[in-house]
């Protein structure tokens, strides 16, 4: 009865703090909403393209499993790569140029990819496009920050991670309708050019449509600086607003650095190679989406349920639209690496699922049990990662936080290749097949991330040291 009673006064307590952080939205510059129209669209562009892109190379392109994979990988990890140095590059041209910018980089990728097989076209359009991928996926992210009031962070992370997957939710939805509804290429002429876009690229062709949309909500609907009164609140502390009037100063001085000079700055941090290192170590649970991507939709093809590729995968995004906002006001006081780590063990034993057997109900359970750790750890990196990075130095440190991912993409996705060839091969039947062990693999791999966070949290946990002033001297 108690136990009941303590469950119910929890959940009471994180509607009402739910509702507040609602209210606390509410009270943002209106970009945050714009902020969040972007990321549906991007998320509905790139989610939907990276589910077909390993169909569309092997099927589209006649690359084998292993060619495949390694273009995936070397693609993803391109975008990692990047990431590396858009940051600094936003940071030092305002936010709003940057998104244009980045916005017309993918632009122009996408429409390479569109309406050709020809691989002297494909693979430019592929780079082009990793590279406008590095630049929006942190930038949003870091547009968040800086179009939210302190008080409405938490929630305006949780709502970015919501919107985020609605996008990817639409993508996933979305995708058997169109692979049903185009099954013959589109054939029209363009300017004196002859184009033809085949049935796969009719996922890409929505994504051309989403940038357009994204560009001209950027270009009439957001401003290049906001005010900081905007970023008060009137029960703000004089704590929070100098905060906020810091913040503003730092943004517009590094309107006036190259984007060496930030670049320069952020990494002579010590805290920021702590935070690195802890970033780096959450990646292998992290490639399990990376999985999902490469390997899970030539799985679902080669075991005989292709038809439900999109569907089951629309259940994680679904299930987290829902959870994430319940899972940040149960988890808001608690601190945001200890949730990160049951996240994180969370997430690593869904793979498990796949590893008992072939099957709706194991893909099911997967992506069930992958949702609710998901749901625990992703939205508090970013608000871990806003909390510690210096103002003026969010898209810096946003794009670091994905930065790591580099490594790993390089060998997920030849790995993805090599297990796809040797496990579950194309024509391969049940008996032939040993797709038990190969989720195994993936599971096992995953599972050393929690287990370093938890051995290194002592070291890693940069906010907590922050807050015990072992790590005043490094601000």
């Amino acid at each position: 009865m108690g136990a009941a009673t303590n469950i119910g006064t929890a959940l009471k307590d994180a509607a009402a703090d739910y509702k507040n952080g609602l209210v606390n939205l509410y009270h943002c510059p209106h970009e945050i909403w714009i902020a969040y129209a972007i990321k549906v669209l991007e998320s509905l562009a790139y989610f939907s393209s990276v589910l077909v892109l390993m169909i569309f190379l092997t099927q589209d392109m006649g690359l084998s499993d292993t060619a495949a994979g390694t273009v995936f990988g070397l693609w993803s990890a391109s975008m990692s790569f990047f990431m590396l140095f858009v940051g600094f590059i936003a940071d030092s041209l305002g936010i709003k140029k940057a998104l244009i910018v980045g916005l017309l980089i993918a632009l122009v990728g996408r429409l390479l990819i569109t309406f050709t097989t020809d691989p002297w076209i494909v693979y430019p359009g592929l780079f082009i496009l990793s590279v406008g991928f590095a630049y929006m996926i942190p930038l949003i992210a870091a547009a968040v920050k800086l179009f939210s009031t302190k008080k409405a962070q938490s929630y305006a992370f949780s709502w970015y991670y919501v919107v985020m997957n609605i996008g990817s939710f639409i993508a996933g939805i979305s995708l058997d309708g169109l692979r049903t509804t185009f099954t013959e290429p589109i054939s029209f002429a363009f300017l004196g050019m002859d184009l033809v876009i085949r049935p796969i690229q009719m996922i890409f062709a929505v994504a051309v449509i989403a940038t357009f949309v994204s560009l001209a909500l950027v270009t009439f609907f957001v401003r290049n600086r906001i005010p900081p009164e905007e970023l008060a609140s009137d029960d703000d502390s004089e704590e929070d607003r100098k905060k906020a009037a810091d913040q503003d100063k730092a943004q517009r001085e590094s309107l006036h650095k190259s984007a060496f000079e930030v670049m320069k700055e952020v990494t002579q941090q010590r805290t920021f190679w702590i935070f690195i290192t802890f970033i780096f170590l959450l990646v292998l649970v992290k490639m399990i989406f990376q999985y999902n991507h490469s390997l899970y939709p030539l799985y679902m093809e080669r075991i005989g349920l292709g038809a439900w590729t999109g569907k089951l995968y629309s259940i994680n995004p679904l299930i987290i639209i829902f959870l994430v906002p319940v899972m940040t006001a149960l988890t808001r006081q608690m601190k945001s690496y200890n949730v990160i780590m049951l996240g994180s063990v969370v997430s690593a034993g869904s793979v498990f699922f796949l590893g008992i057997g072939e099957g709706i109900m194991m893909i099911v359970m997967f992506q069930v049990v992958l949702s609710i750790g998901e749901a625990l750890y992703s939205p508090r990196i970013y608000d871990y990662t806003a909390n510690i990075a210096p103002p003026g130095k969010e898209s810096s440190y946003m794009a670091y936080s994905k930065a790591p991912m580099f490594f790993a993409k390089v060998a997920a996705g030849p790995l993805s290749g090599i297990l796809l060839a040797n496990l579950c091969a194309e024509g391969s039947i049940a008996s032939e097949r040993n797709t038990e062990l190969m989720w195994i693999i993936v599971g096992a791999s995953t599972m050393i991330s929690p287990i370093m966070l938890l051995l290194g949290r002592r070291w890693l946990d940069v906010e907590s040291r922050k807050k015990r002033g072992e790590l005043q001297e490094l601000q």
